[in-house]
């Protein structure tokens, strides 16, 4: 279940970036149409997948020539939604950041790792929003529990591609770089 702060207004994203640095440290809280939500604890699993995939697109970019950049999510600016500042499990920037901010437009690759609290809707959601940022080609979401992710593409009007199993890859046609399943889910029970 995730928190909500108190409803006394909606927030713009400007409202929202003054305020969340009073936040505690260590909470992930994003604005989600106007509200302050707070997720919930990530799991010991979400926290290895998402460093498994984190350092396979850090390796593929040490050993290529490539432009882009992948981080930890941020904030990420949605279009569609001007009063929704979502914040993706990891992301793939087209390029290194000019500045420091803790907050993007840019979202080539969007990454998902699945939590009890991450409905279909919720996952509706996110896919919608993520669609509206000009250069999102692919919103990934990856499963905790079972070898199971779906790569969403701008280029089939996101619909789904879903690997299954530990012997296959996930590709990222926009980075030009694939990712072993058995490299997202090592050191984790699903492996």
């Amino acid at each position: 279940m995730q928190l909500k702060a108190p409803i006394e207004k909606l927030f713009t994203v400007e409202e929202f970036l003054a305020v969340s640095d009073a936040y505690p440290n260590g909470e992930k809280w994003e604005l989600i149409e106007g509200v302050a939500v707070l997720s919930p604890s990530a799991t010991n699993f979400h926290q290895i997948i998402a460093l498994n995939i984190g350092a396979a697109l850090s390796e593929w970019k040490a050993n290529h020539v490539v432009p882009w950049v992948p981080l930890i999510g941020i904030g990420t600016r949605v279009p569609i939604s001007p009063r929704s500042l979502p914040q993706p499990d990891l992301q793939v920037l087209e390029s290194a950041p000019t500045e420091r901010s803790p907050e993007t437009r840019d979202g080539l690759v969007l990454f998902e790792i699945l939590s009890d609290s991450n409905t279909k809707q919720d996952q509706a959601w996110r896919l919608h929003v993520y669609a509206s940022i000009p250069n999102c080609q692919h919103y990934v979401t990856v499963d905790q529990k079972r070898p199971l992710v779906s790569r969403h593409d701008r280029a089939t009007g996101w619909k789904p591609v879903v690997v299954k199993g530990l012997a296959g890859s996930l590709d990222l046609p926009a980075l030009g770089a694939y990712i072993a399943m058995s490299m997202i889910y090592r050191w984790t029970p699903v492996a």
